[in-house]
């Protein structure tokens, strides 16, 4: 296990299990040098740390997770930047994102929510190169429950949790800084939806921030509008090849259906056209570095026209 000479002699000293240092070594790369002071406090509760086994580590991403966010969840309040909580597994746990505040919530939903529909109380933000397991040039928006006992609630919560902790949902993307140009490739969920016993205690407050899926996806449109980047979008029908689902996992006819409607109707009250993208778009994508490998592949075997939009703004003459 690659872990620092003497981290491993010391784990090597307590007898902690290949699958347990695994599991540990996954949570280091992601999350930092925290994760090991983390799993110390852990070892010092049991009799035996030789006897933790790969599912005692979830208790150390909800107590980094917690610390995270009582550190960082007021300095977003005050408008401060801080450190991602994710950290690209090529860095080896050395933080190198950003997670940045946008401004207040209400602006972007004011756009893209109907008014009888809830807006969240929360903090819309920017993370860059902070997406889980993400690689450089990595965007993704989110919005962050203002009460940080509630963010604090998401961010434990079952789910995919890639983005910031205390985001129900967010919107991401790779954005070519050097050339301006952007790719959308998910609008995903943070947390299952709560349903029976799963994620109960976090229902009210999913409730209150179910329209995460426009805003996020708003606010993304509107900052690369800003900077005026030439921007696609992925078709749902593509969400699959991107993402290189495993074939016996196939991505649903109703998430397909879900993120071609979010796109929809984000684009149409934003005043964003959909449009198939030309020989040229095909070229700047091919130059830029917004695609993964699979994508990439794809579009060089059959062009972008049957899994990317390209987007602009709509001619009102």
């Amino acid at each position: 296990m690659p872990f620092p000479d003497h981290i491993e002699a010391v784990l090597t000293h307590f007898g902690i299990a290949a699958d347990t240092k695994a599991a540990l070594y996954d949570l280091y790369l992601s999350m930092g040098s925290e994760v090991l002071e983390v799993f110390a406090e852990v070892s010092e509760r049991v009799a035996s740390p030789s006897a933790l086994r790969p599912e005692d580590t979830l208790l150390i991403r909800e107590t980094i997770v917690d610390r995270y966010l009582t550190r960082n969840h007021p300095r977003w309040l005050d408008n401060q930047p801080t450190p991602s909580f994710w950290s690209p597994r090529v860095s080896e746990g050395r933080a190198s994102g950003l997670a940045m505040p946008l401004g207040d919530v209400a602006t972007v939903a004011a756009r893209v929510v109907a008014g009888d529909q809830p807006t969240p109380a929360g903090i819309l933000m920017l993370g860059r190169n902070a997406h889980f397991g993400g690689r450089d040039e990595t965007i993704s928006f989110d919005v962050v429950a203002a009460d940080l006992e509630d963010a604090i609630a998401i961010g434990k919560s079952l789910g995919q949790q890639h983005t910031l902790p205390g985001s129900v949902g967010e919107t991401s993307g790779t954005y070519d800084a050097r050339r301006n140009v952007a790719l959308i490739w998910e609008v995903q969920p943070n947390v299952y939806k709560p349903g029976g016993e799963r994620n109960r205690s976090i229902s009210k407050v999913y409730r209150r921030h179910r329209n995460w899926h426009l805003i996020t996806l708003a606010a993304a449109l509107e900052w690369l509008r800003q900077r005026g980047a030439a921007t696609y979008i992925l078709k749902g029908e593509a969400l699959a090849i991107t993402h290189e689902v495993n074939p016996r996992k196939p991505v649903s006819e109703m998430i397909v259906a879900l993120h071609n409607r979010t796109v929809a109707e984000v684009t149409r009250a934003l005043g964003i056209e959909l449009g198939e993208p030309s020989l040229e778009d095909d070229g700047v994508l091919r130059e830029s570095a917004v695609m993964n490998h699979a994508l990439r592949k794809h579009v060089l075997g059959h062009g972008a026209g049957d899994v990317i939009w390209r987007g602009a703004e709509k001619d009102e003459g």
